[in-house]
């Protein structure tokens, strides 16, 4: 079948890891994974000028449920993201990012190079990294579950990002301040975790009541203040460590695009954290503007 932006399509997928310093062979068996997939075209611009298609793949079973494994050694899950560097030549700034994120963050993803073929065609160096989602492996934040309508249960987990309203789903609120004092740009957060298909309206009312009280506060007086101003609402040292990513990395998208934010429940946490990290392809001075 033909691959498709969504949804995706049950495919088959092998996976020869012969191990460090070792040749794969076409004609080697798959001695690491040989089992059904569903697979789909992601991302935005990526996909669309780029003659390297990324795409998300998630491990199935015959009868298309999820099936967990630990994927080219990654931690165990069934969601996982091909990342195909295109404009990046070097073909490591994602990798790079992520590998400096995961020595100072509570959590960036993991990932493995691979070659890829698609039908017996050869695609090229493709990134292999974990999709960013709620897991005791990846974002370990509390589940907030449909039925998590008030009390502690509903003020965590959320995962909401500020990205593009192209390639995927995007369903969120816009901020009642600009981005830049006399802008006229606002920030969109979009929904992440809970699924915007998922999230039910006194979720939605929460986390932007939060997010709005936060952002109150940032835009007050004694926005410097505790327990008034950003200590009462920020993880500091992840907004640090997220900073220094960006700026490091030179990245253009840094703060607007591909820019994660998490909130677990206040029992365990009542700050909001920056991360994970999340696309640097342009990053490192890979671009002209």
């Amino acid at each position: 079948k033909t691959i498709l932006d969504e949804p995706k399509i049950q495919a088959r997928m092998q996976i020869t890891d012969r191990g460090p310093g070792l040749i794969n062979h076409l004609s080697d068996p798959p001695n690491h994974y040989d089992g059904y997939i569903g697979i789909e075209w992601r991302g935005s611009t990526s996909q669309f000028f780029s003659d390297k298609k990324p795409y998300s793949v998630e491990t199935r079973k015959a009868d298309s449920t999820d099936l967990t494994v630990a994927l080219l050694g990654l931690p165990k899950e069934s969601d996982w993201v091909f990342i195909a560097p295109f404009s990046d030549k070097s073909l490591v700034r994602d990798a790079f990012a992520l590998e400096l994120a995961r020595r100072i963050m509570p959590w960036a993803s993991h990932s493995r190079f691979v070659e890829l073929l698609v039908n017996d065609e050869y695609q090229g160096i493709y990134l292999v990294a974990e999709k960013i989602k709620r897991d005791k492996n990846r974002v370990n934040i509390a589940k907030l579950d449909s039925d998590d309508l008030a009390g502690d249960s509903l003020t965590g987990g959320y995962i909401i990002k500020l990205d593009k309203t192209t390639g995927a789903t995007a369903d969120g609120w816009e901020s009642p301040y600009f981005s830049l004092p006399g802008g006229w740009q606002r920030p969109f957060y979009q929904y992440h975790v809970p699924k915007p298909a998922d999230i039910r309206p006194e979720q939605r009312q929460y986390i932007q009541q939060w997010m709005t009280a936060f952002e109150d506060a940032m835009y007050g007086p004694q926005f410097a203040t505790p327990g008034i101003g950003y200590p009462k609402y920020l993880d500091v040292p992840s907004f640090i460590d997220f900073t220094l990513i960006n700026e490091i990395a030179k990245n253009v998208d840094g703060y607007r695009l591909s820019t994660f934010l998490y909130k677990d429940r206040d029992s365990q946490n009542p700050h909001l954290f920056a991360g994970p990290i999340w696309d640097f392809n342009i990053g490192f001075g890979n671009v002209n503007y």
